[in-house]
């Protein structure tokens, strides 16, 4: 399939004549006229920038359209959902129009007698049957989303309304969704087919009564079907696992012990399981997220196998970080059921601490990976760079020396003279307004020396905007100790709550104490990772290499402080990076090696 541009809209000037009147106009001729050279000049320069511009718009819009084609071409081996031959006409889009319209109507309409009688039927065939088949088109595949957006927003402004219209909107939107969700068609339409069927509601939000919403009971055994059939694609299950997690977080009272028991099992083997063939291990372990919080939902308050799980992962060294972590952060949502399992907690923090010295690793090496080496020096440098100066450089430069020296000499003799007002100000003040404004007095006083204070150099300082490289991983070592007081602590910022989580609602004395003074170090590491002060890439490798002494202390490592580079050598003299020490002179030829150490005939021989 070609893609062709539309001619009013991405085709360049350059390209077609440029019409004026009746006539092409020659772009050479009329310039001498009125403008000046120099106009001339500045137009011809806009219009290099202007083509220069567009070409970049250009660039990027074929690069888009070839994704796009890319796509489609790869969709291409997929059946398409076929309209019956009675139904051919509705592929032409004002056809196609007819029927948006008439499902339209049954959003506003409040009596469906009202309505024209084609009005349901070609409503129904819109939602069960056209829909299906457009989103199976190759060339669909953009409009996927905002498609199904529309319908559902439609689903849910008649629900909210209470409308005639709701039952039939319903059904056709969920007979819609299930038959492609259910199909061989176009992944990505499955995908977003799937999760449709898990955004349908039998009942929709009620904010004035404080009421979720009620997921569509008849979406769950299709969601279920499609992520155990280990057949389907992964990004099919996927989508479905994410249906089931929304499903069960808003179903959950409704839901039957036969469905708890069926979901909880395929969530049990997840969880134990290891990455299939073909699927990426931090991809697999994202999905044991979900795995963790179901099982979080359906388990018994009192039954402690999924805490003795969630505490094995985390303290597996070979586990990924996405699921480690989580499981972790997880442990905090357990007030009970841990005691057996975190007796001794000194273990489990252990390896937590080495989880967190890994993290600052790996962005000290990622953040050195960025820091370009240093250029060598040209040697020997040009003597007329040092020799030759223009006439205006060197009137530039008495010019700026002279202009410092005034300045300081003005701000000098200001600041004397300011410190001569404020201390005469200060005594007839005190001498006519007496003693009987002491405290207001002292507290302006107190202004006057903290802006002076300021004026001095002594303002408090502030931090300068963060280099992107510094924020994201500021961000990332912020959720990585996060998560890791959460499972200690059942608050991210490992504070204790009224009613603590994970290992601490779990342990005894004296072990306690000792957990709570692993807490306050990772705080104080928190504290100092989001120290805005860091705010450039210099101060904050510091700062990793200091917090990784301390980590590596909590996780029982021997850890050795790196040594700094030494850039001189030790007469003083200074090397340049990359060139180690300078070379002793060779002795030229015809002259002796070395000074004799005294000459004869003179003093001291």
């Amino acid at each position: 399939m070609r893609l062709h541009p539309h001619p009013s809209s991405n085709s360049s000037p350059s390209s077609r004549p440029l019409e004026v009147g009746n006539h092409q106009a020659n772009p050479t001729q009329g310039r001498c006229d009125s403008r000046p050279a120099a106009a001339l000049a500045v137009i011809d320069a806009e219009k290099s920038r202007g083509k220069r511009r567009l070409v970049l718009w250009t660039l990027m819009a074929v690069f888009v359209a070839w994704w796009i084609a890319g796509s489609i071409a790869s969709a291409q081996k997929y059946p398409t959902y076929e309209l019956d031959e009675a139904y051919e006409r509705f592929k032409d889009p004002r056809e196609g129009a007819k029927l948006e319209r008439a499902a339209g109507q049954l959003v506003t309409t409040r009596d469906l007698a009202k309505l024209d009688g084609s009005v349901q039927g070609m409503a129904k065939f819109y939602l069960e049957k056209y829909i299906p088949w457009k989103l199976t088109q190759p060339e669909t595949l953009p409009e996927m989303p905002e498609i199904i957006d529309g319908l559902l927003k439609n689903l849910e402004r008649v629900q909210r309304s209470d409308g005639a219209g709701t039952r039939a909107l319903l059904a056709g939107t969920f007979i819609g969704m299930r038959t492609i969700a259910e199909g061989k068609y176009i992944p990505a339409a499955r995908i977003n087919a799937i999760s449709a069927l898990s955004r349908i509601n039998a009942r929709p939000l009620d904010i004035t009564n404080a009421r979720p919403p009620l997921p569509l009971s008849y979406s769950f055994p299709i969601l279920m079907k499609l992520y155990k059939d280990k057949a389907e694609v992964d990004g099919v299950r996927a989508a479905a696992l994410i249906g089931l997690h929304r499903y069960a977080s808003l179903a959950f009272p409704v839901m039957t012990p036969a469905q708890k028991k069926e979901l909880v099992d395929a969530m049990n083997e997840l969880l134990a399981s290891e990455a299939p063939a073909g699927r990426e291990p931090e991809s697999h372990a994202y999905l044991q997220r979900y795995a963790v919080d179901l099982l979080d939902l359906l388990r018994n308050p009192r039954d402690a196998s999924l805490g003795t799980q969630l505490i094995s992962i985390s303290t597996t060294e070979d586990a990924s970080d996405v699921i480690a972590l989580y499981s972790a952060s997880q442990l905090g949502n357990f007030r009970q059921g841990l005691q057996e399992q975190a007796k001794d907690p000194a273990p489990i923090v252990q390896k937590w601490s080495l989880r967190a010295f890994q993290a600052i690793e790996d962005e000290i090496a990622r953040i050195e990976g960025l820091t370009r080496p240093m250029p060598a020096a040209q040697q020997p440098p040009n003597p007329r760079d040092f020799l030759q100066k223009s006439r205006e450089a060197r009137r530039n430069e008495a010019r700026a020396e002279n202009e410092m020296a005034a300045g300081s000499m003005r701000r000098g003799m200001g600041m004397g003279m300011e410190m001569d007002q404020e201390m005469g100000m200060g005594m007839d003040m005190g001498m006519e307004m007496g003693m009987g404004m002491g405290m207001d007095m002292g507290m302006d006083m107190m202004d006057m020396d903290m802006m002076g204070m300021g004026m001095m150099g002594g303002m408090v300082p502030v931090a300068k905007p963060q280099p992107p490289e510094v924020d994201i991983s500021r961000r990332y070592l912020t959720d990585v100790l996060q998560q890791l007081l959460r499972g200690a602590t059942g608050s991210r910022k490992g504070e204790l709550p009224d009613q603590p989580g994970g290992l601490i609602a779990a342990v005894a004395q004296p072990n306690r104490d000792a957990l709570q003074g692993w807490i306050d170090e990772m705080k104080t590491v928190m504290t100092t990772v989001n120290d805005e002060m860091l705010d450039d890439r210099v101060k904050w490798l510091e700062m990793l290499q200091n917090q990784r002494l301390v980590l590596g202390d909590l996780a029982g490592l021997d850890v050795e402080k790196p040594e700094p580079e030494d850039t001189e050598d030790p007469g003083g003299r200074h090397v340049l990076p990359g060139f180690g020490m300078p070379a002793a002179a060779e002795p030229m030829p015809g002259l002796p090696g070395a000074a004799p150490e005294a000459l004869p005939g003179l003093p001291g021989t």
